[in-house]
Parts: structure tokens; C-alpha cells; sequence
């Protein structure tokens, strides 16, 4: 069931965000951020975040448990301007392949579509092929390519999708 994040949810949602980047980004974007101090750093940033306001947060719940995060909300690159962007997509690794990942695609498009948007836009690693491919499979795009110097230290394809 995706519904929208509270406070409850926010420790679990920062966990399967940083399981995920411990886990999939290894070995291309850069160690520190994986490591003890990388994880608490981002736990703290990213609950500012939530409370900031700035994204739609929502995650995905099965028998009471949080096992996916959604951020969405208005893109903020310059040349994308009314655009619409999905900003967070991460799942525990055991709900991965189970469609959750489709449901907050299509549940991001329909926000972007309700909120008048008529692009959405994703950014992912290049080396995050396994995303890239979901991404490409449900019509979206690579327009740009990226090095995102410090603290990544990694290359970032900008995939974008128009909303019929």
C-alpha cells in the first residue's frame, strides 16, 4: 500500500536508503559515502529533508512494515524548469521484482499528470545499470550525462519521459 511518509517511517525509510547504498552503489560511488559515518550523515540529511517539506515522500507498506521509499516533487535543474522529477526510488532488496518499483512509477506519473506536469525527469548512476533498465523499459529516456565530482565522485545519466 504507498502512502504518505510520517515521522513513524522515518528511520526506516533512511535504513533501506542507506542498505541501498551500501549494497548497490559499491564499488563505483565513492567508499566514504557507503561507510558508518557516510550512512549517519545521510540518515541526517535526509530526515531534514523529509521534514522540510520540499518533496512528496511517500513509502510502500506491506504488513506493517516500510519496505519502499518514494520522493518526488518539481525538478530543480535549470534547463528542466517545469519539469516534474522523481527523486528517491529505493526498496529493500527482498521486495525488489515484486512490481513496487512499477506501482511508484506509475503513482509518480499520475501525481506529476494531477499537478499539471507535462515531463518527468530521473537521474540514476551510470553504473546502476539494473536502473537504468527499469527506467528505459518504462519509457524514459538518458538526455544527459553528468560526473558528479565530490563527494560521488561517479557519473549520472539524467533520464526524462514527456506525460501524455
Amino acid at each position: 500500500m504507498i502512502r504518505r511518509l510520517q515521522s513513524k517511517d522515518m528511520d526506516a525509510a533512511c535504513d533501506i536508503v542507506n542498505d541501498n547504498w551500501k549494497s548497490v552503489y559499491a564499488g563505483y560511488v565513492n567508499e566514504e559515502l557507503l561507510g558508518e559515518k557516510g550512512c549517519a550523515d545521510r540518515k541526517e540529511r535526509l530526515k531534514k529533508d523529509f521534514l522540510s517539506g520540499r518533496l512528496e515522500n511517500y513509502i510502500d507498506e506491506q504488513d506493517h512494515q516500510v519496505v519502499a521509499l518514494l520522493s518526488i516533487g518539481p525538478s530543480e535543474d535549470p534547463d528542466k524548469a517545469g519539469s516534474f522529477e522523481v527523486w528517491r526510488i529505493y526498496l529493500k532488496k527482498e521486495f525488489q521484482r515484486q512490481k513496487i518499483g512499477s506501482d511508484f512509477i506509475h503513482f509518480a506519473e499520475a501525481q506529476a499528470r494531477k499537478e499539471g506536469f507535462h515531463e518527468i525527469v530521473i537521474w540514476a548512476f551510470q553504473k546502476n545499470t539494473s536502473a537504468l533498465a527499469f527506467y528505459q523499459k518504462n519509457g524514459y529516456r538518458v538526455d544527459q550525462t553528468n560526473y558528479l565530482g565530490k563527494p560521488f565522485f561517479a557519473y549520472a545519466l539524467r533520464l526524462q519521459k514527456t506525460l501524455l
